[in-house]
Parts: C-alpha cells; sequence; structure tokens
C-alpha cells in the first residue's frame, strides 16, 4: 500500500512536470543489495535521464511523500522507498 501510494504521487508529480508517465525500472525484481526493500515490496527505481531538472524532482517528491520515505538519487536512476522513522 505504502509503495503504491509513493508510486502513484511521484506518476502524478512526473506528470505535473513532464507531461508524461513515470517510468519505473525495477520493483521487486532486478538485483539490488542485501537487505534491500526492494526484494520485500517496499522500494521502486525511477528513470531519470529525461528530466530537466532532476534537484527540483527529487526536492518536490520528498514534500509530497514526507519523512517516511527515502529518496536516493543515484547515478542513473531514483530510488524511492518507504522507511517509516519512529
Amino acid at each position: 500500500e505504502e509503495t503504491l501510494r509513493a508510486m502513484d504521487v511521484a506518476d502524478q508529480l512526473h506528470w505535473e512536470v513532464e507531461h508524461s508517465e513515470l517510468e519505473i525500472t525495477s520493483c521487486v525484481d532486478g538485483s539490488h543489495s542485501k537487505g534491500s526493500r526492494h526484494y520485500v515490496g517496499l522500494a521502486f527505481d525511477v528513470r531519470i535521464w529525461h528530466l530537466d531538472d532532476v534537484q527540483a524532482f527529487v526536492d518536490a517528491l520528498r514534500v509530497k511523500l514526507g519523512r517516511d520515505y527515502d529518496i536516493v538519487l543515484e547515478i542513473d536512476h531514483l530510488h524511492v522507498e518507504y522507511d517509516p522513522k519512529r
């Protein structure tokens, strides 16, 4: 549920900024680090190469998702994971 919410929020923001659909490149598939939240369905990766201002997109997504989500700008993609702070 938390991951689907984040995907929806990211997709809506992407549509506002780029007028195109978000491209999710990985969910529970692929190779990730040991203990990755991908394997339990709490993380996903997003294609970013086409964004004009990647940092602005990251900043806006952080505001919209709030502190329970980690958003990490990697070299070639954006990593989003549900990681509640309690």
